[in-house]
């Protein structure tokens, strides 16, 4: 595969501990992502920045832990990732000021679970994103584990789904996939891939069941960044690195159930220059994209939200016709496994 000078790190994004409704401690949560060779780990606790206060934000051994926090309105809907704030803000506002402040703050912000549909379990309603009309936060998820895993429960496949919670897994919704490309259309705005991990612990008599743990979850739906350099080694320029990385979309997702994505390239090419996931390249006759695949699959290529390409293999190259935006979707045995974010392909300029 061409080297398309940048740096790829893989983490997950999501994740509840002890500090909330988690159920391990966050050493003992880093210690199983880096032994699962996660690079990141971004945990966002409900309503608590005490993780960050008792010294959590830093590096466990080779594997980077960013502290954030998980916000929500009044009627715990619009439920949002607030990275990069020292201290809490009120609750009950407004999701507009909550998003607004967190961006005002320098931070990074991300919409959680936006279209959860799910009535299964009434004790476990769905926490939907209500608030389109709000715009300034950088990503939203696009596949998120838990919500995807609710929204296929059903009582007759309940135990099947709790001992293999990963086997559902089949991708995004069409729902959140059009509202994504309708997004980006306006503006970048990154895709995420989340574990929204907790452990669940399931008692009834003498069983005892994880539902979700860790080592799974950190096996199935990660992010993949990509870094102008290598991430630094201090944990204060590492997030940086990474949320830079976010708000510039240079980013996919990936379902690791499927095979490791680590390597997969999308990138567009004219002459000898090479345009990364997350860039902008004004059209051109000479202009073409590529996919480079780890293994063979089934290639979709998305222009404005609508597929243009079909194509089974490990690669493929073709010449640009026209602007839009453009993203690919990898598919294994029908199942999602890679899902790009986009390139952004401007009319030429004139002049």
């Amino acid at each position: 595969m061409p080297d398309n000078g940048y740096h790829e790190i893989i983490g997950v994004i999501h994740i509840h501990s002890s500090y909330s409704d988690g159920t391990k401690k966050i050493e003992e949560i880093a210690k199983i992502g880096e032994h699962a060779g996660l690079d990141f780990l971004m945990f966002s606790d409900h309503n608590t920045l005490r993780p960050l206060q008792d010294g959590h934000q830093r590096f466990y051994g080779k594997t980077a832990v960013l502290i954030g926090y998980e916000i929500q309105d009044v009627n715990d809907e619009n439920h949002y990732l607030a990275f990069g704030l020292d201290r809490t803000l009120e609750k009950g506002i407004d999701p507009a000021e909550y998003v607004s402040r967190v961006r005002a703050a320098g931070g990074l912000g991300i919409i959680a679970h936006p279209d959860e549909v799910r009535d299964a379990l009434p004790k476990y309603p769905c926490f939907p994103w209500t608030r389109w009309d709000i715009d300034g936060y950088d990503g939203l998820e696009i596949w998120n584990h838990m919500s995807a895993w609710m929204e296929s429960l059903k009582r007759i496949n309940m135990l099947k789904m709790a001992i293999m919670p990963r086997r559902s897994l089949r991708g995004p919704t069409d729902r959140v996939l059009k509202k994504w490309d309708e997004i980006a259309k306006t503006r970048p705005v990154a895709g995420i891939g989340s574990a929204d991990v907790h452990a669940h612990i399931y008692r009834k008599g003498l069983i005892r069941l994880t539902i979700f743990p860790y080592k799974v979850q950190f096996r199935s739906i990660r992010t993949h960044l990509l870094l102008d350099q290598p991430l630094k080694k201090d944990i204060t320029s590492a997030k940086e690195q990474i949320f830079n990385a976010i708000r510039k979309c240079g980013v996919f997702v990936s379902n690791f159930r499927w095979g490791d994505a680590r390597g997969f390239q999308f990138f567009a090419r004219r002459k000898n220059r090479i345009y990364r996931i997350g860039e902008t390249v004004d059209f051109s006759n000479e202009l073409t994209l590529n996919v480079h695949s780890p293994r063979t699959a089934d290639i979709r290529l998305i222009k404005d939200g609508r597929p243009v390409l079909i194509q089974v293999g490990s690669r493929f190259e073709i010449a640009v016709e026209s602007p839009g935006i453009y993203r690919v979707e990898l598919y294994i045995n029908k199942k999602g496994w890679i899902y790009s974010n986009h390139i952004r392909i401007h009319p030429k300029k004139e002049g």
